[in-house]
């Protein structure tokens, strides 16, 4: 997981940055452990360390479980999208796009509150 937020942070002449939905920047790998580090008293390594680790263990408990309880927070679930009918921007030709797998998030009631 600590790949693909790496890399999806690198825009086009983004400087390896994303705006968020709500127009702030999104925090890369780095400046996550580093936030993490700083907030836990703990060394950089270690706190990179623990981000992986969590990571690995939401992934492997979807895989068994097919969801995930996050105190506090809210709640990952696998879900399916059917194969549907899509259209290539491009050429405007109809295609078929194939089904695939999904993780869906759901907010918690003290997570969603602190929004309001």
């Amino acid at each position: 997981m600590a790949t693909q937020n790496s890399n999806a942070s690198k825009g086009a002449g983004s400087g390896g940055t994303k705006k968020s939905a709500s127009g702030g920047k999104e925090k890369s790998l780095n400046e996550l452990v580093s936030a993490l580090a700083e907030k836990t008293g703990i060394t950089k390594a270690k706190a990179k360390e623990v981000l992986d680790a969590h990571a690995d263990m939401l992934v492997n408990e979807l895989k068994q479980n097919g969801s995930v309880q996050l105190a506090g927070i809210g709640k990952l679930k696998l879900g399916q999208r059917a194969e549907r009918q899509g259209r290539n921007p491009a050429t405007g030709a109809a295609i078929t796009i194939k089904a695939s797998k999904t993780v869906k998030f759901s907010g918690g009631k003290r997570f969603k509150d602190s929004f309001q």
